[in-house]
């Protein structure tokens, strides 16, 4: 375990120094919904901008591991020598014996681990009901700057990066992330991967069959506040959409928890859609397909993305991922007004137009 000391120079308290900065995240989630927990590991690629001894970067709330660093230029890897944490700017600051030269390559790797708490901010846990017994579902909330509470990241929106994400869970619930998942399979010992850093290798150590591993298409590159995914017992809606530029059909889902507890369900405790309202994602998602081609075609520009999900739960939108609660995402055909329609259209028009222009 990392034993950190001194603090960071108030003079430079918030920002980040740019002696190094990200390219790629491989971010590796365990997450634990019956011991409301998870643990991860990260390997962050680095350009090297001028020759260092020392790398900064923020992480706010999780027990950090002990950190190594590879050197391209170096061809050596070489563990931590020391290190100092300050709470108040949530910086980690890692020094290493050995410089890293100007114009190099380096690669960063960094186990770490936290409670999933309801602080509805990094990586946090919501509970609902089922049949008089608590269930939870886990999913982010990193805008603006709550990324560096779920895995240690150059959490400034400028410092833009690609992510591979891979989240590991219990073998029946469902991984969502920004991207398609390209991978699912359920733990198995004799095909796990040679794990290269002990923080990793303990990570899989924990994992037996009713364990899977879900590895999601790499990411364009973004900032760190809008890195989004989510783990629970999520069903879904799904149709799909030929956009006009590309002639690519768009595949689009709603996700939701459901909830059957005989003739009479209800909202969950964290506002989730529930067995007799998961219907009522039709409009918004009918609404969806009909403003993506739409946008396609306004803004000449193709949507960016291999697919588009939204998760009623949260609320916030993310690249690929759009969260929201019932009341923006959810409608009864049977009794909704027209203003009911108006407002759920609108939502819906307003977080798919924020996959062109942004964040």
């Amino acid at each position: 375990m990392s034993t950190f000391t001194g603090s960071v120079s108030k003079d430079d308290q918030y920002r980040l120094p740019i002696n190094v900065k990200p390219t790629h995240y491989d971010v590796t989630i365990k997450t634990d919904l019956e011991n409301l927990e998870f643990a991860g590991f990260v390997k962050i690629s680095v350009d090297v901008v001028d020759e260092t001894s020392s790398i900064t970067l923020n992480t706010s709330a999780l027990e950090l591991g002990k950190a190594s660093i590879y050197s391209d230029a170096l061809k050596i890897e070489q563990e931590e020598s020391g290190g100092s944490f300050d709470s108040t700017s949530e910086r980690v600051t890692y020094v290493f014996l050995k410089s890293l030269p100007a114009g190099s390559k380096a690669q960063l790797k960094l186990g770490f681990s936290a409670k999933l708490t309801g602080s509805m901010s990094g990586y946090y846990k919501s509970m609902y009901e089922v049949d008089g017994k608590q269930k939870a579902y886990a999913l982010t909330q990193f805008e603006p700057t709550a990324a560096r509470r779920a895995f240690p990241c150059w959490d400034e929106p400028l410092l833009k990066a690609t992510f591979g994400v891979t989240l590991i869970s219990r073998a029946d619930t469902v991984n969502l992330s920004n991207m398609p998942a390209i991978s699912e399979q359920v733990y198995s010992a004799a095909a796990a991967k040679p794990n290269e850093h002990p923080d990793l290798a303990k990570l899989y150590s924990t994992l037996d069959n009713t364990w899977k591993i879900t590895q999601f298409q790499d990411t364009p590159p973004m900032s760190t506040y809008i890195v989004a995914f989510a783990n629970g017992h999520f069903e879904y809606l799904e149709k799909s959409v030929k956009m006009p530029l590309s002639g690519k059909e768009l595949p689009l889902r709603i996700y939701g928890t459901w909830i059957d507890v005989g003739l009479v369900s209800q909202f969950s405790l964290g506002n989730a859609a529930t067995a007799d309202v998961i219907h009522q994602a039709q409009f918004a998602l009918d609404v969806k397909a009909s403003v993506l081609p739409h946008y396609e075609r306004v803004f000449d520009v193709e949507y960016p993305l291999p697919k588009l999900d939204t998760l009623v739960l949260g609320a916030v939108e993310n690249w690929g991922l759009i969260t929201g609660r019932t009341n923006a995402f959810l409608l009864d055909p049977k009794k909704a007004d027209l203003q009911a329609k108006k407002w759920v259209a609108a939502v819906q028009s307003h977080e798919v137009a924020h996959m062109w222009y942004g964040f």
